[in-house]
């Protein structure tokens, strides 16, 4: 089962015991959107993501389209 809990700023530590009081592998714990936004933002501004000027990834996406008529 996937559910979303969302927790109120001074419940977190007792959640995260919470957690920690359960089985291993009870419980997956994604990585919140935040952090994936920040780690992206970060190879961005490094140089190491590769990345695709805007018009020829538009070309690309209409010729994918197009193929596919």
């Amino acid at each position: 089962m996937t559910m979303r809990v969302t927790v109120k700023d001074e419940y977190i530590e007792q959640f995260q015991q919470l957690l920690k009081s359960l089985p291993e592998d009870a419980v997956e714990v994604e990585k919140s959107l935040d952090e994936e936004i920040k780690k992206r933002s970060q190879e961005y501004r490094s140089g190491k993501m590769k990345t695709t000027p805007f018009l020829e990834g538009l070309d690309e996406i209409q010729k994918s389209l197009l193929s596919r008529l």
